[in-house]
């Protein structure tokens, strides 16, 4: 394993490894804390996305780390923002290489380019009393990688979006200062507003009508934003409201609709 420092992170690089969310998550319990530890691996055996999802990667040819953060400056009922901050450091970052008018965050952890997703974010965080506690974040974000398996839907890579390769360690730090920044807006009102705000504008279908999954029925929604606890703020057809959750609705692309 070799070891190195950027700014306030200490850097672990792993040749191989089942999980890297796996791998910090039991450093909790060695370590006083986890902040600012990040471990970076070429390849995960075992790597997961929401709801158990398998997450596939070629050997070396993507980024796959996780990040430990002190994270108990935060209510546990606005854990969301944890999700908010790294996600738009993700679409910070890559809107300095690829076209950022293409770029979105498919709530609530996707980010994607146009169709297609791009990368995706697994959360989980330790709670004390109100608060939260430590949270480990884990990224997935296709880099280089031409190639994907037929069973996954919709992939891309910036390497496919671009045609050319880029260097996955330059990606790497340059999410990590975006988050140091989100992490600073976030101790404040202001930047707590701006954050939300920005979250809003990068929503993928936004303020658009398409349909959607929901109680085992496909109807026509439109996103409207994030509510409380962050939730999916949708509206239908009629002018009624819904808000859901990640597990109560399903978003549909062409190829699956009735």
């Amino acid at each position: 394993m070799k070891q190195e420092v950027f700014q306030a992170f200490s850097l672990n690089f792993l040749k191989s490894v089942d999980s890297t969310n796996r791998w910090l998550q039991d450093r909790i319990n060695k370590l006083k804390t986890i902040a600012n530890q990040v471990v970076c691996a070429e390849y995960q055996s075992g790597g997961r996305g929401m709801d158990g999802n398998q997450w596939h990667s070629e050997r070396g040819q993507n980024l796959l780390f996780s990040l430990g953060m002190d994270a108990s400056f935060i209510l546990a009922s606005e854990q969301f923002l944890i999700t908010q901050m790294i996600a738009l450091a993700i679409v910070d970052e890559l809107s300095d290489h690829i076209d950022h008018r293409k770029i979105s965050i498919k709530w609530p952890n996707d980010i994607f380019f146009e169709e297609k997703k791009l990368g995706g974010i697994l959360i989980s965080n330790t709670i004390r009393a109100s608060r939260l506690d430590q949270s480990v974040i884990g990224v997935g974000l296709n880099i280089n990688q031409m190639n994907f398996p037929e069973w996954i839907p919709r992939p891309v890579s910036m390497g496919l979006i671009c045609n050319q390769k880029f260097d996955s360690l330059d990606i790497l730090k340059g999410i990590l200062k975006r988050f140091s920044l989100r992490m600073d807006q976030a101790k404040n009102s202001d930047g707590l507003l701006r954050i939300a705000q920005d979250y809003h504008q990068k929503l993928f279908r936004l303020d658009q009508w398409y349909v959607y999954k929901l109680d085992n029925s496909q109807i026509e929604l439109k996103i409207k934003g994030i509510g409380e606890y962050g939730m999916l703020k949708l509206e239908n057809r009629a002018g009624k409201n819904i808000d859901c959750d990640f597990k109560a609705i399903r978003f549909l692309f062409d190829d699956e609709l009735l």
